[in-house]
């Protein structure tokens, strides 16, 4: 099969690309480099059934050119920080979620391509009175910008499914950890890495400390989609992903501190329930459907973060 991933250069967008390249499919990887790193498919590069491209997806005539005899897309490109800052335009989510998921969708409509698989988020679900929460929240309300906008990507994505006879999956995850840093949104173990090599007696946390989700390793949630993508034949399919549990983040904190070989760190927090204006403090998603299909997380999220930890210090450690 021949795939295009958008963003693929990302840290996840990266290791789908080689677990596709490794089922025997040909790739074409389109990325601006905005966040993701050409480090990340640094070892694709020159294999035969592998291309790169690089491009932005606002560009449609780019997009129209690398459309060009794709049998299925893996759409991961996307802002990748849920944060809103103060001063940024407000279209920023916008235009790189839903006019980017648009232009996609209409390159795949005039290049007859009939297969999608997009990467969603759990902050679509907002501050929710049900945990864990199910595929099927009543009237979801975002509380984010990237929430909102990536809403509005999956109703596009529902929308020229039935119009145009697409078969779509749509994955909403739970925090993705695992070693490879982005230049951008940066998760929340490269986060504390980073603070804690700056000041090693103290480590500055966002909100109250007290913030509860869900957290599943890249490579669980690579391995879920692709068994989601074979198994699950609905027109629309929609899956969260990600384990049974959810972890604090002082608990995150604390195996940071430890795996860095740290004591007497002392914690200070900003304040608020949240770490950020549009933050959900505390969600855990319902995984129910996906469990059923067949998969499920082989690590809880503290497995998960406990190894994101160790891999990344291996990883920072080798590039020195």
């Amino acid at each position: 099969m021949r795939t295009l991933v958008t963003g693929g250069a990302g840290c996840i967008g990266s290791d789908l690309a080689a677990a596709l390249l490794s089922q025997g499919h040909e790739v074409l990887v389109v990325d601006n480099l905005s966040s993701g790193k050409l480090d990340h498919i640094e070892p694709l590069l020159g294999l035969p059934k592998f291309r790169f491209m690089g491009g932005d997806l606002e560009d449609g005539s780019m997009l129209d050119s690398a459309m060009a005899g794709i049998d299925m897309v893996w759409h991961f490109a996307a802002n990748p920080d849920v944060k809103f800052v103060e001063g940024e335009p407000t279209d920023k989510d916008l235009r790189q979620n839903t006019i980017c998921t648009y232009n996609v969708l209409e390159a795949m409509r005039k290049h007859g391509v009939k297969q999608l698989a997009f990467s969603s988020t759990s902050a679509v679900y907002g501050v929710s009175p049900v945990q864990p929460i199910p595929e099927s929240a009543f009237f979801p309300r975002p509380i984010s910008l990237y929430g909102a906008t990536k809403l509005a990507c999956e109703g596009m994505i529902s929308a020229f499914g039935n119009l145009f006879g697409m078969r779509c999956w749509i994955f909403r995850f739970v925090n993705i950890v695992g070693p490879k840093v982005r230049k951008k949104g940066r998760t929340v173990v490269g986060d504390f890495i980073a603070r804690l090599q700056q000041n090693p007696g103290s480590l500055l946390i966002l909100g109250d400390g007290q913030q509860a989700k869900s957290y599943l390793l890249t490579e669980e949630c690579v391995a879920a989609m692709l068994f989601a993508v074979e198994h699950a034949n609905e027109s629309l399919n929609v899956f969260n992903l990600g384990c049974d549990d959810w972890l604090q983040v002082t608990s995150i904190a604390d195996l940071v501190v430890r795996a860095m070989g740290l004591s007497g760190v002392s914690y200070e927090f900003t304040g608020g329930e949240g770490g950020w204006p549009g933050d959900v403090p505390r969600f855990r998603l319902d995984v129910g459907a996906i469990n059923r299909l067949g998969w499920r997380a082989k690590l809880n999220s503290e497995q998960a973060v406990e190894q994101a930890v160790q891999s990344t210090l291996r990883m920072m450690q080798a590039s020195r």
